[in-house]
Formats: structure tokens, sequence, C-alpha cells
């Protein structure tokens, strides 16, 4: 909890439209150090529009680089699953202009590694933690955008 007088978790999410797993259960068998615990919070708090818990989380992510990245892999992940890969708009500044969508620069510089030659530690290192704030808010709005739209998401 992050001193609020409430939780978020699997049992408050209010809109069941597409429910994704939270990032702790995305290859679940793999060792990570990220704080899935947190990134599931994250993840949550989003989809109960606490924006409270949701600002906090997110300044906790970008303090951890391992968090950072699981969590923007998962988002490229489920959006390459929805998808049948990364579309432009999520890697390429000009393509996303005209879309609803707005993914950050880190974001879509962070997406084009994963896209490009899958996702490695060194590009996150480089990263400030601003910077890694801003790609874990831009993922986790994409996962939340992709659960209440689905593949319309980003070309509404």
């Amino acid at each position: 909890m992050i001193g609020a007088d409430h939780v978020h978790d699997a049992a408050t999410v209010r809109r069941r439209q597409r429910q994704f797993v939270p990032p702790s259960e995305l290859h679940p068998d793999l060792v990570t150090r990220a704080d899935t615990v947190l990134l599931d919070q994250l993840f949550y708090a989003t989809v109960d529009e606490c924006h409270e818990c949701r600002s906090a989380f997110l300044d906790r992510v970008a303090d951890d680089v391992w968090s950072t990245r699981k969590l923007v892999d998962w988002a490229c992940f489920i959006t390459s699953e929805t998808y049948c890969g990364l579309p432009a708009e999520l890697v390429d500044e000009e393509a996303s202009a005209d879309t609803v969508f707005r993914p950050s620069a880190t974001f879509r510089r962070l997406a084009a590694e994963y896209h490009n030659s899958g996702p490695t530690n060194a590009i996150y290192d480089t990263c400030t933690a601003a910077e890694r704030r801003e790609a874990a808010d831009t993922a986790v709005a994409l996962v939340d955008g992709l659960q209440v739209w689905g593949a319309d998401f980003l070309y509404q």
C-alpha cells in the first residue's frame, strides 16, 4: 500500500471488458529482479482509475530499471499479440502523430529496441528516472487502453 487507505488488486478492478494478466504473470518462470508486486499494483491502480496511487506507483517504478523493463516488455508483448507485431504508431514519431494515443519518446525508443532486436538491459541503463517514469506511464496506459477498446484503441 502507498499511504492510501485502500489497495489495488485483481478483486478491485472495475472494468472487465477485456482482462490481461498482470505483469507478474507474464513469463513467471523467468527469474527477474523486477518488483512484480509493485507492477501489478500499478496495473490495478490504473485500471481502477486511482490517479493518486498510480502516480505514487509510477514514482517507485521509475527508480527501478528492472521493473521498468518488465513493464515495457509486458506492454510490448500484449500489443504484439493484439496486432500481430508492434504497430508503427508505437515506434515511429511520425506514425504516432495522427493517433489518439501518443506514446512517449522514451517508450517509442524502448519499443523499437524490443521490436528490432529484443530488449536489452543496456538501453534501460541509459534512461534517466524521468524517462523510465514516462515509459512506464505509457506502458500501463497502453495496456489499459487495449483492455477497454481492444484493437481499435490506436485507431479510434
